[in-house]
Formats: structure tokens, C-alpha cells, sequence
């Protein structure tokens, strides 16, 4: 029989042999590292008890709510939910794998809330790992800006640090730019969407992010998109919307609707 894994990997070769062009195609992979949210834990303002619980996947804003990496990615138009795995250890309480279209897969993890500190870690450590020479590779944070909390500064001692390459890296928590970016280029990384503002960290914008980068767009263009999103589901203007992700304009931070 065969594993969830072993599955994952077939899914991939299939996409490869899918014509003779995607044969020479590099291999495009997101990874994202989801902190659930958690009230009792996080330096955040709380959100519903049921949302907010970080020991629970399943309803979690930014797992299993509307909204959330594996509710929303499991639904949007043109995404495929290839299995998930429950439980991988103490830290990451479930793995889901997704494609979208024949040109991307997405491996994400759904982060114990209270270990906030292992998720940025762990965010980093991969940040700073330079990708298959034959890939196409991003890493994605997602939650609450932990570096913003006194009691995590200690893990920024351990922040890696590796000549430049090309992974890119996405950071989708309030204030970003500022509390990661100059971290991720010491790590070799690049920053390419990163935020300005307070902001909700919800799944839309990682989808317009992904496609974005499925389709070899560039670093404006993927702030474009992911502002764009952002507007639509924030009930924002436009100008606002990119404002969030630093793309074309600046304007002071925002108000924020947790869905």
C-alpha cells in the first residue's frame, strides 16, 4: 500500500510527464510554516475562543477557518488538496499537501500556537537552506509577528546565516518588513512580500502570492497581487490594499477585519 508520501511524490513526477515542455521545467515548490493562533500564548489581540485555541487545527483562524491555509487553498478555484497527515510530532499538529494546476505544489504546516518560537525557527533554518539546483523553491511564514514579543527574542541568537541564494521568502504577519527582512538576507534569503502594516495573515493572499509565483512573476507584481487580495476580502480600497505589502505606495497602517 502505498504512503501519503509516496503518493505526494507520484502526484509530482505526473505533473512533470504531463507534456514535453514541463520535462525541462524546474521543479516549483512552496513550503509554509503556519503559527496557529493562540490567545492564551501570543502577544495578540484575542480573537474568539473557537478561532483561537492553538492546540486546535481543525478551527483555527488560520488553519481550519474560512479563511484559513487548508480550509481556503482546499476550495479555491484551480487548487487540489493532495491528503493531509495529522500529528507529525508534538510541534507541527498537521501537514497538508496542495497543487495548483500543473505548475506548483505547496507543502504546509499547521504549528502548535504555542510554540511560535520553533515555527520562526524553523522558518528561518529553511529560509537559509539554498534550493535543489534543478528547483524553483519559496518559504512562507504565516501568524502572528512573534519577533514583536520579548519573550522570543531570545531565538534571534540562533537565526542562520548563509551566503546569498536564490529561495525566496514571504513573510504574512504584521509589521514584517521591519521585524524579519534584514534577518532573512543575512540567512542569504529574499525577502520578496513582506508587510508594512498590521495586517490579517489570512489565505488569500498566499494564494495570489502562490499563483504569482507559479507563473515567474516578479517581486512588484507579487505585491501587487497579494494587496489586490488583500483589498477584496478586507473590503479595502485598492491603494490601501497595496499599501499593506509596501507595492507602489506607502500609507499609515490600516485597520484589520479577522474573518
Amino acid at each position: 500500500m502505498m504512503t501519503l508520501r509516496s503518493i505526494f511524490i507520484f502526484t509530482m513526477l505526473a505533473f512533470t510527464a504531463l507534456s514535453p515542455c514541463n520535462a525541462a521545467m524546474p521543479t516549483t515548490h512552496i513550503s509554509v510554516i503556519v503559527s496557529l493562533v493562540d490567545n492564551l500564548t501570543q502577544g495578540i489581540e484575542p480573537v474568539p475562543a473557537k478561532i483561537g485555541n492553538g492546540d486546535d487545527p481543525r478551527n483555527n483562524l488560520y488553519w481550519g477557518a474560512l479563511y484559513g491555509v487548508k480550509t481556503f487553498l482546499s476550495k479555491a478555484d484551480g487548487w487540489r488538496n493532495l491528503g493531509c497527515e495529522q500529528n507529525i510530532n508534538d510541534t507541527i499538529l498537521e501537514r497538508c499537501h496542495f497543487a495548483w494546476k500543473d505548475k506548483l505544489t505547496v507543502t504546509a504546516d499547521a504549528y502548535r500556537g504555542s510554540r511560535i518560537d520553533r515555527a520562526m525557527l524553523d522558518f528561518m533554518q529553511q529560509a537559509a537552506t539554498p534550493p535543489d539546483a534543478a528547483a524553483r523553491e519559496m518559504v512562507v511564514f504565516i501568524g502572528h509577528d512573534g519577533l514583536m514579543d520579548e519573550q522570543n527574542q531570545p531565538i534571534i541568537s540562533r537565526f542562520p546565516k548563509h551566503a546569498g541564494h536564490d529561495k525566496q521568502a514571504v513573510v504574512l504577519a504584521c509589521m514584517s518588513d521591519e521585524y524579519f527582512s534584514e534577518y532573512l538576507q543575512a540567512a542569504g534569503s529574499k525577502p520578496v512580500v513582506t508587510t508594512f502594516s498590521f495586517m490579517a495573515p489570512e489565505a488569500y493572499v498566499l494564494e495570489a502570492v502562490a499563483r504569482g509565483f507559479a507563473n515567474q512573476a516578479g517581486e512588484a507584481e507579487m505585491r501587487n497581487s497579494a494587496g489586490a487580495a488583500y483589498a477584496k476580502y478586507q473590503h479595502i480600497s485598492a491603494k490601501a490594499g497595496r499599501s499593506v505589502f509596501g507595492a507602489n505606495t506607502r500609507a499609515k497602517p490600516i485597520s484589520l477585519s479577522l474573518q
